[in-house]
């Protein structure tokens, strides 16, 4: 009986030491947790308003200055600005504006422009978005700007955010209002962007995921629908292939010498695996 109380003591002991602990350290695990919101919240805030800021340069390079999206991207890239924004130099990703990142991007080009009134486009343009999805794309994966654009193509992006931004607005009601359509279009460019940085993302950081029909429609700048148009291929043949849902290596040797021709790639290059 008497060991029993002791050990009832003892763990009344133990139990009012240990809250005793809890109750001294709850305002440093507090605090901690409070720090480390906050720096998720700068991280996320930093994120934002970098993927902003190159959205706006190419909206701008290509809406104001009227330069081709890729070829802009290219300058972005070989004048060195792009090193730069990778490595959080304060002066580019802190100090400018989108438009002010465009005139650097020229300066250290070495290309002569006179400054120019500002055109802002209605809402988010596709250039926006797509600026938007790379930047991000970039600081999912961490890999360069230089990497990201041998793979991808601007104006193919800005090709396939095109057809489904005609997709949306001929799904939506005829009566509906003005900031209500806006709306719309604006949560489908925020989402466009997202998938397509994600899906960049994973195609760097994971070898053999993208399909080579889609690597080459993309290396061609042609969007899904134009790559129909142009190879007689049905648009949802196409996505079939892109997506794995069909397998491309059994497709009609007919179809695959159209789509190589749209693409301007030699036939074989389509296929998953080399054809036996």
């Amino acid at each position: 009986m008497g060991y029993c109380q002791n050990e009832h003591t003892c763990e009344s002991g133990s139990n009012n030491s240990s809250n005793s602990n809890t109750a001294y350290y709850e305002p440093f695990i507090q605090y901690n947790l409070k720090m480390n919101q906050k720096s998720i919240q700068q991280q996320k805030s930093h994120s934002d308003h970098a993927s902003r800021l190159i959205g706006r340069m190419l909206d701008f390079a290509v809406h104001s200055l009227h330069m081709k999206a890729d070829e802009f991207m290219d300058l972005f890239i070989a004048s060195g600005t792009a090193a730069l924004f990778e490595r959080g130099d304060i002066r580019i990703t802190c100090g400018m504006s989108g438009i002010e990142l465009a005139y650097e991007v020229l300066e250290r080009s070495g290309i002569e422009t006179e400054r120019i009134r500002t055109r802002y486009t209605t809402g988010e343009s596709s250039e926006y978005w797509c600026g938007a999805a790379i930047c991000i794309a970039q600081q999912i994966s961490g890999v360069s700007f230089s990497t990201i654009m041998d793979q991808c193509s601007v104006s193919g992006m800005i090709a396939e955010y095109d057809d489904k931004k005609k997709e949306l607005l001929s799904s939506l009601p005829w009566n509906i209002d003005e900031a209500s359509r806006r709306s719309a279009v604006l949560d489908a460019g925020q989402e466009f962007c997202e998938e397509t940085a994600v899906l960049i993302a994973d195609q760097l950081t994971k070898p053999g995921r993208e399909t080579r029909l889609r690597h080459y429609r993309r290396k061609s700048g042609l969007s899904q629908s134009q790559l129909a148009a142009e190879s007689g291929i049905p648009v949802r043949t196409i996505q079939q292939y892109e997506q794995r849902q069909k397998d491309i290596n059994k497709a009609a040797f007919e179809s695959i010498i159209k789509l190589a021709a749209a693409l301007s790639c030699e036939p074989e290059l389509l296929f998953e695996t080399s054809p036996k």
